[in-house]
């Protein structure tokens, strides 16, 4: 393969039943390179959908040593992965024709031997990241959040007219808390609007949660394609608290937020602090009965405050929706 045109090869975390935030998020930066002329392909060992990641190309690894050996023919090297720690990273650094681009979350995995970090935290730890890369040019904060185009593109409804409750608990639901939630929404103040309830690809009780909102006459959707339409029809939502925190941010959607994993906690705390969502931490999967109960009394709690149009506006004010577009630009750059 020529490396005279530029290409981007993404190493993706993003198995069948997991890492679809990691997909949505590359996906919004593919798409804003393509705009830059760069080609992406992307290797993954599992994905959900082998369609997912159109227009772009997949590759299907079976090993990391297949992954170094295919990353030697392009100019561009993206990480989003968790389990890539310093050693893999030390080896794509001796690449002689590649930048290096890291997606991180929490900055705790040493060395990350990178040309460039992509940490949508505003508060992430740049003194980290100074001492452990000292070479990497440093892209933090909410200037840098990956949003997919369509939040870009979506009109937002104006809050007065929004009469919907959002319910996603991400794209695998991995502590099952959907169904939970459900189940104890009529007895809420909840029960008061159009309940949408959505569900992802990687969903395995997909089938249950379709056939009791059928029963229950909830608005249900299945790996949406366009999750902004939705969510610019929100009045509130209750949603685990992945990438899609920035996407409940953009469109104004006060929140109830279900920390699932732990790099969730940090960008939850942080958008705790500024009072337009708050967080259940659920990271123990037997107790969902309990965390649908705690869920649903911070939703009351929230409604009853009679503030969710003034938390809408601060939400609204945090997230601009042109991270991608200026992280495709800044890699462009550190590539010519």
């Amino acid at each position: 393969m020529s490396l005279s045109a530029k290409k981007a090869l993404f190493r993706l975390d993003a198995g069948k039943q997991y890492g679809l935030g990691h997909l949505m998020r590359s996906m919004a930066l593919a798409d804003a390179l393509s705009k830059q002329a760069i080609e992406c392909t992307f290797a993954v060992k599992h994905i959900h959908d082998q369609h997912a990641i159109k227009p772009h190309y997949l590759l299907v690894i079976k090993s990391e040593l297949e992954f170094l050996s295919l990353a030697e023919h392009y100019n561009i090297i993206i990480i989003d992965h968790y389990e890539y720690a310093s050693e893999l990273f030390y080896q794509l650094s001796k690449l002689m024709h590649s930048a290096l681009i890291v997606i991180d979350d929490e900055a705790n995995r040493g060395q990350l031997y990178a040309d460039m970090i992509v940490n949508s935290l505003k508060q992430a730890n740049l003194s980290v990241y100074k001492q452990q890369s000292p070479k990497a040019q440093l892209l933090l904060g909410w200037d840098y959040v990956l949003l997919g185009k369509h939040f870009a593109e979506q009109k937002m409804m104006a809050y007065k007219q929004r009469q919907s409750i959002i319910i996603n608990f991400g794209g695998a639901d991995v502590t099952n808390l959907t169904l939970p939630v459900l189940q104890q929404i009529k007895k809420t103040l909840l029960s008061e609007f159009t309940i949408i309830v959505v569900t992802g690809a990687a969903c395995q009780q997909h089938l249950a949660i379709e056939a009791y909102c059928q029963q229950q006459s909830f608005d249900y959707h299945h790996d949406v394609k366009n999750m902004a339409l939705l969510l610019s029809r929100g009045a509130l939502a209750i949603a685990a608290a992945g990438s899609s925190i920035f996407e409940l941010a953009y469109c104004g959607v006060p929140s109830v937020l279900a920390v699932v994993a732990d790099n969730q906690l940090l960008s939850c705390q942080e958008q705790q602090q500024y009072g337009w969502c708050t967080m259940v931490d659920c990271r123990r999967g037997d107790h969902s009965s309990e965390q649908a109960t705690a869920l649903l009394d911070k939703a009351q709690q929230m409604i009853h405050s009679g503030q969710l149009e003034s938390y809408s506006k601060m939400a609204r004010s945090l997230i601009n929706g042109r991270g991608a577009e200026r992280v495709a630009i800044e890699i462009n750059q550190l590539c010519n």
